[in-house]
C-alpha cells in the first residue's frame, strides 16, 4: 500500500485533469471543428507533446518491461511491431503533410475526398469509420485490462473498481473538453511522464555492473546490431510460473532459467523485417494503427507546424526506452520478474527503492501515460461516429448537435470497451499481440493503397478491409497448427508449437491484399477530374499518371529521401539513451554521432513555406 503522501499526489493529478476539463468545455463546445480538432489553432509543441503522451500507456510499458527483461535491447526490435511506432517516422517524412493538405476531420471524410461522392466513395467512407471502431473499441480493452491490473496493486480496490473508475475519469474530461481537454491534459501529463522517465533511468544507472548483467536473462543480447541468422532464447514462461520454490541465489536463479530456455523468432532478421515492414506500412496508410495519430495531423495548421510536432513527438518519445529500461534493471537488481515479468512495474514501484511521494509521482506518471492513450482514443473514435455515420444519416444535425452527438459516442465507446475488458480480458501482453499481430494487418494494405495507386478504388478499399478482418477473424477458431496438421517446428511460420507473427502477419495480409485486387479489378476506376483534383491538393508520390507528377519530381525525392533518414534518427533517437542507462559508451558516442548529423539534416526544411489549399488546389 501507497503512503499517505502518495496518495494526496495522485488525488491532485486526478483533480487537476478535471479542473482542466471543465476549463476547456465551453472552448470544445462550438461545434465539430473545435471538438474534434481543437479548432485547428493548437501550437506544434502542444500537438508534439500531446502525440507522445498518446503514445504511452501502462499496458504498453507493461508489455515491453517484459521484453526487456527476457531479452535485453532486442526486445527495442521486436517492440518494431508496434512499440517503437515507426509511422512516427513516415508522418515526418511526408503523410503528415499530405492529412494537413487534406483539410477534412476524419478519414472516412478523406475518402470521399479521394473516391468522390458516388457509392464506391461512400462505402469506402462506413468501411473506414467500421474499422478505426473496431481498433478503438479493442484498444480501450486493451487501456482498461492492464490499467486495472496495474492500478489495483497500488490502491485499496480491485481491478474491477480500478479499471472502471479510470474509465470514468476519463470519460468526463474528455467528454466535456474534447481535443481541446485531451491535447492540454496530454501536455502536463507528458511533464509528469517525463519527470517519472528520468528519475526511473538515472536510478537504474547507479545500479548497472557487470555484476548485474551477469544475473540479467537477457544480457546476451544487449546489442544495438540485431541477430541475423538464429533466434533469442529466453525463458519458458509455463515452466517459470508452475515453479513451486523460489530460487533466492542469484547464481542458482539463473542456472535454473537456463535449463528453461526455448527458441523464439528464428531466424531473427526475417522477423524483424517483417516487424518493421508492418510498422512502416501503418505510416503508409496513413492510420498509424490508430485514429487518434492522424487526428493531430488533421488538427496542425500548416506543413511546417506537422514537421515540428513531429520531430518533437519523436524526442519526446525516447523518454519511454530508458525507462523501460530502468524498470527492468531495477527488477533484476531486486530480484523479481523471472515467475512474472508482466509484475514489474508495480513490484518496482512497491519496493523500497522508490521513497515515499517519489511513488506517488512514478504511480501518477504511469496513470498519466494511459489516460493520455485512453483519452485520445475515445475523442478520435466518437469523432468517426458523429462525422462518419451519424452526420451523413443527419445531414442537417447542427454544429452543437455534433458536439453532444460526440458526448453520447464517447459513452457508447468507453461502455463497449469496458464491458469487453471485463468479461474477456486475460493476459496484457496476448491482448497486445492479438490486437498489433492479428487485427492491424486486416486492414494496413487496402490504407495503404489509396494513397500510391490511382487505379485503386472504393470497392477494392472496402473489399480488402473486409477479406483482411474476415482472415483474422478466422484466426481466432484456430487453436494452433495442429488443426493444419503441422508440428511443433515449421520453418518460420510455426515455433514452439505456435505460429508465428510471421505467419500471423502474412496471412491475414495476404487475405487483404487479395481482397484489395479483387474488388479493385471488379469496380470501375475513379472518374479522372476526381483523381486529378485529389493529387493536385496532396502531391502523393506512387503510381499516378506522369504528366500529373513533372512538377512535383523533386518534392517527391526529397519524400523518400526523408523518409530513410527519418527512420534510421528515430531508431538512434531511442537506443541513445539506452546504451547510456547501459554504460554502452563506444556505442553511445556512434549513435550520438549518427543522430546529429542526420537531425541536422531533417532541420533543413522544417521551415519551409506551407501552401496554402486554395495554392495547392490550384496546383502549384
Amino acid at each position: 500500500m501507497l503512503h499517505a503522501l502518495d496518495y494526496v499526489i495522485i488525488v491532485g493529478y486526478l483533480v487537476g485533469l478535471m479542473v482542466t476539463g471543465v476549463v476547456l468545455a465551453r472552448k470544445a463546445a462550438g461545434g465539430a471543428e473545435d471538438y474534434f480538432l481543437a479548432g485547428k489553432k493548437t501550437p506544434w509543441w502542444a500537438l508534439g507533446a500531446s502525440g507522445m503522451s498518446s503514445n504511452l500507456d501502462a499496458a504498453g510499458t507493461m508489455t515491453i518491461i517484459t521484453l526487456i527483461y527476457l531479452y535485453g535491447l532486442h526486445g527495442f526490435f521486436i517492440e518494431m511491431r508496434g512499440g517503437v511506432v515507426l509511422p512516427i517516422a513516415v508522418f515526418l517524412a511526408f503523410m503528415g503533410k499530405w492529412h494537413q493538405r487534406s483539410q477534412v476531420v476524419t478519414t472516412g471524410e478523406w475518402m470521399l475526398l479521394r473516391f468522390g461522392q458516388g457509392w464506391q466513395g461512400k462505402a469506402a467512407r462506413y468501411t473506414a469509420a467500421a474499422t478505426y471502431l473496431i481498433i478503438t473499441v479493442g484498444m480501450v480493452v486493451f487501456f482498461l485490462a492492464a490499467a486495472g491490473k496495474f492500478l489495483a496493486v497500488f490502491l485499496p480496490f480491485n481491478e474491477t473498481t480500478c479499471a472502471v473508475t479510470m474509465a470514468v475519469i476519463a470519460l468526463v474530461y474528455t467528454m466535456i473538453s474534447g481535443l481541446y481537454g485531451v491535447i492540454w491534459t496530454d501536455v502536463f501529463q507528458a511533464f509528469l511522464i517525463g519527470a517519472g522517465a528520468i528519475y526511473v533511468s538515472v536510478l537504474a544507472f547507479t545500479y548497472v555492473t557487470p555484476e548485474l548483467l551477469g544475473q540479467w536473462p537477457g544480457n546476451n543480447y544487449n546489442s544495438i546490431v540485431p541477430m541475423v541468422g538464429e533466434g533469442v532464447t529466453t525463458i519458458d514462461m509455463d515452466a517459470i510460473r508452475s515453479m513451486s520454490l523460489r530460487v533466492d541465489d542469484p547464481v542458482e536463479r539463473l542456472a535454473w532459467m537456463k535449463r528453461h530456455e526455448v527458441e523464439n523468432y528464428s531466424p531473427f532478421l526475417l522477423f524483424l523485417i517483417f516487424w518493421a515492414g508492418k510498422g512502416i506500412l501503418e505510416g503508409l496508410g496513413g492510420s498509424g494503427g490508430s485514429a487518434y495519430m492522424a487526428q493531430r495531423f488533421y488538427a496542425a495548421r500548416d506543413v511546417p507546424t506537422v514537421k515540428k510536432l513531429c520531430m518533437l513527438w519523436t524526442v519526446l518519445f525516447a523518454f519511454r526506452w530508458p525507462m523501460v529500461l530502468g524498470f527492468a534493471i531495477l527488477a533484476i537488481h531486486l530480484g523479481i520478474g523471472e515467475q512474472d515479468p508482466e509484475k514489474i512495474l508495480p513490484g518496482v514501484l512497491t519496493s523500497e527503492l522508490i521513497p515515499i511521494g517519489v511513488t506517488g509521482l512514478l504511480v501518477s506518471a504511469i496513470f498519466a501515460a494511459s489516460m493520455s492513450t485512453f483519452d485520445s482514443t475515445i475523442n478520435a473514435g466518437a469523432s468517426y461516429v458523429v462525422r462518419d455515420i451519424v452526420l451523413p444519416l443527419k445531414p442537417n444535425t447542427t454544429q452543437k448537435g455534433q458536439v453532444y452527438a460526440g458526448y453520447v459516442a464517447s459513452i457508447g465507446i468507453v461502455a463497449a470497451g469496458l464491458t469487453l475488458a471485463l468479461l474477456f480480458a486475460e493476459g496484457v501482453v496476448d491482448v497486445w499481440v492479438t490486437i498489433v499481430i492479428q487485427l492491424f494487418p486486416a486492414f494496413l494494405i487496402p490504407f495503404a493503397l489509396r494513397w500510391f495507386w490511382a487505379r485503386f478504388n472504393g470497392l477494392g478499399f472496402t473489399l480488402g478491409v473486409v477479406t483482411g478482418f474476415a482472415g483474422a477473424f478466422a484466426l481466432t477458431f484456430v487453436d494452433g497448427p495442429g488443426d493444419f496438421g503441422w508440428g511443433e517446428q515449421v520453418g518460420v511460420l510455426v515455433q514452439n508449437g505456435a505460429f508465428t507473427d510471421v505467419f500471423i502477419l502474412g496471412s491475414v495480409g495476404l487475405c487483404s491484399l487479395i481482397g484489395s485486387l479483387v474488388g479493385t479489378l471488379l469496380a470501375p476506376a475513379i472518374e479522372t477530374a476526381t483523381l486529378e483534383a485529389f493529387y493536385r491538393q496532396i502531391k502523393p508520390f506512387g503510381l499516378w499518371p506522369r504528366a500529373w507528377k513533372d512538377d512535383d519530381k523533386a518534392e517527391h525525392r526529397g519524400d523518400v529521401v526523408r523518409l530513410i533518414v527519418a527512420l534510421i534518427w528515430q531508431g538512434t533517437t531511442f537506443m541513445l539513451p539506452m546504451t547510456l542507462v547501459l554504460h554502452m559508451w563506444a556505442a553511445a558516442a556512434g549513435l550520438g554521432v549518427v543522430w546529429v548529423l542526420l537531425g541536422l539534416y531533417l532541420l533543413r526544411d522544417v521551415q519551409e513555406e506551407a501552401p496554402t489549399v486554395s495554392d495547392v488546389v490550384g496546383g502549384r
